[in-house]
């Protein structure tokens, strides 16, 4: 577009067809704008005329869905002023959702080393010395790693419990899945919950293969069920249980450790939710009840 230095429009190709009117030739801002976009353009482009310097200007046309942004680049000319006006709508939207995601990749990205920091320091405290501790600390990072990957594949939406169970426990050893009897309902847990579960199931596992039912020569068996619990007049809540059974407990194995924090305290309170672990002469229990803000039925 070209304006004159009365303001009038004397030249226009292509115009934005969310204008408002499209006869522009002979007429000013004032005649084809909204009062504040009109006023905006024509202070940019007064000001185009006093300093010969060039202007940039934003603004939008249209109604509801149909609202598009304009940038309008206004530069000197003898006669008055050039306008290149460009809808960049799509690019700032885009602008805008990129931005998003990195705000939200560096929200997930703090929370997560978070979580790696606590189980390091945890780990170490548990740790008799420091073979114990890498050993330890590298199963629990890998745990936390596959379902990370579990949950990128997703777009972030989560991972389904049961494909879940079968990451962590393939991870600790994929012979045993065979001894593994998994029931019930497979709702989607979010990513908050995907990663904590995960780190549960991965100490239950790893417990498993050391010392309960999936030891070397025992002739026991686990079975992982998930039941959808409704409450009258509430949400319901997803009940998650683990169960050893057909073994010989040696209890002093299972003196308060790292792995019984994260059952009884830190996943629970992860989630909002509650848990049991209990250990028997010849079994193992473990119920997590998790809330509905952190699954989809």
């Amino acid at each position: 577009m070209h304006q004159d230095a009365d303001h009038r429009f004397d030249l226009v190709e292509n115009p934005p067809p969310d204008w408002p009117d499209q006869n522009l030739i002979g007429r000013r801002e004032a005649d084809i704008l909204p009062p504040d976009i009109a006023t905006q353009f024509a202070a940019a482009h007064d000001h185009v005329r006093d300093s010969g310097e060039e202007q940039l200007i934003e603004f939008s046309l249209g109604e509801g869905l149909r609202r598009r942004l304009f940038e309008a680049r206004l530069l000197p000319d003898e006669e008055g002023a050039i306008a290149v006006i460009a809808d960049i709508t799509d690019t700032r939207a885009r602008e805008l959702a990129v931005a998003s995601l990195l705000r939200e990749v560096s929200h997930r990205s703090k929370n997560l080393l978070a979580i790696v920091q606590s189980v390091a320091m945890q780990t170490a405290h548990h740790s008799g010395d420091i073979q114990d501790f890498l050993n330890k600390f590298r199963g629990r990072l890998h745990a936390l790693s596959s379902t990370q990957d579990l949950v990128t594949e997703s777009n972030w939406r989560g991972t389904y419990l049961q494909t879940l169970v079968t990451s962590q426990l393939t991870r600790v050893g994929s012979a045993l899945l065979a001894e593994v009897r998994v029931t019930g309902e497979n709702p989607l847990l979010g990513p908050n919950a995907s990663l904590h579960i995960g780190l549960a199931i991965h100490e239950l596992g790893a417990n498993a293969v050391l010392h309960g039912a999936l030891a070397n020569g025992k002739p026991g068996h686990v079975w992982v069920d998930a039941q959808i619990v409704a409450h009258p007049g509430q949400e319901a809540d997803l009940v998650i249980e683990w169960q050893e059974a057909g073994i010989d407990t040696d209890k002093t194995v299972h003196e308060p450790r790292f792995g019984t924090l994260v059952l009884e305290r830190i996943v629970p309170l992860s989630v909002g939710g509650t848990a049991e672990f209990s250990i028997e002469p010849d079994s193992v229990r473990y119920r997590l009840v998790v809330p509905a803000d952190q699954f989809e039925a």
